[in-house]
C-alpha cells in the first residue's frame, strides 16, 4: 500500500471518527438537557443553605451524601408529602412522640424553604437511588416485594417485625397475619382501609396516613397477612 493511499485512509478515517464523536456528543447533550431538574429558585437556594446551616447531613443522607443514622431524604418529599414535612419540621415530637430528632425551632419561612429544597431534590433523576433494602418474606404473592416496600416507606421507625425495627409507638407486627392487634380486625380488607386512612378506623390512633398508591397498599397488605 502506497504512502498516498495510507495518507488518504488517515485523513478520511480521522474525519469519519470526528463526525461520529461529534454526533455522539450532540446526542448525549440532548439527553442531558431533557433530563435536567427543575429550576433552582431563590427558595431552593435558601433551603439548601438552611440544610447546611443546621448540619442536617450529620444524621440524614441526600443523594448519597451524609450520615445514615436517620432516614435517607432523597425521595422523602414524594413519600411523605409537603404537609407531613411541614408538620414534622415545625415540631417532630408532636408528629411522633419520643422521636430522637430535636426540634430545630425553625420559622415558618425556614420550614417552607427546607420543604421546597427537599421537593427539588426529589425531582432529580437518581437512577433509582437510594438502593432498595433487601427484604425477605414467604407466603402470599407479593410478600417479598411488600417487605422491601415496608422498609422503604420507613415503617420500621414505628413498628417491629421479627426483632427488627422499633417497638414504639406502633405495635409489633411480627404475627399480625394470625394475631389481631388491640381488638382490631386483621383481614386484608380492614388492613387496606387502615393503611389508607388509620384515623377513619380508629380516631384516637397516632398513626399518620402514609402517601402511597393503591397498588402499594395491596402489596403491603400481602406482606402483613403473610406474617404468621
Amino acid at each position: 500500500m502506497s504512502q498516498k493511499v495510507l495518507r488518504k485512509l488517515l485523513i478520511y478515517g480521522t474525519i469519519f471518527f470526528a463526525l461520529v464523536l461529534t454526533g455522539l456528543t450532540v446526542n448525549s447533550l440532548t439527553q442531558v438537557a431533557g433530563q435536567r431538574t427543575a429550576e433552582v429558585t431563590d427558595q431552593v437556594v435558601s433551603g439548601k443553605k438552611m440544610w447546611q446551616f443546621r448540619n442536617c447531613n450529620d444524621c440524614h443522607t441526600i443523594l448519597g451524601i451524609g450520615a445514615y443514622w436517620a432516614p435517607d431524604l432523597t425521595k422523602e418529599a414524594d413519600r411523605r408529602g409537603a404537609q407531613f414535612l411541614i408538620d414534622w419540621l415545625k415540631d417532630p415530637q408532636a408528629v411522633k412522640p419520643g422521636t430522637t430528632m430535636p426540634n430545630q425551632h425553625l420559622t415558618d419561612t425556614e420550614v417552607q424553604d427546607l420543604v421546597t429544597f427537599l421537593q427539588w431534590v426529589d425531582k432529580i433523576d437518581t437512577n433509582n437511588w437510594p438502593p432498595q433494602p433487601v427484604g425477605q418474606a414467604g407466603g402470599a404473592p407479593g410478600a417479598s416485594v411488600g417487605a422491601v416496600l415496608f422498609q422503604e416507606l420507613f415503617c420500621m421507625e414505628c413498628h417491629m417485625i421479627n426483632g427488627q425495627g422499633t417497638s414504639w409507638p406502633g405495635p409489633d407486627l411480627s404475627h399480625i397475619g394470625s394475631q389481631p392487634y388491640d381488638g382490631l380486625s386483621n383481614t386484608p380488607d380492614f388492613l387496606y382501609k387502615w393503611i389508607e386512612n388509620p384515623a377513619a378506623q380508629k380516631p384516637t390512633t397516632i398513626m399518620p396516613a402514609i402517601t402511597m398508591t393503591d397498588g402499594q397498599r395491596h402489596v403491603i397488605v400481602d406482606y402483613l397477612t403473610s406474617l404468621k
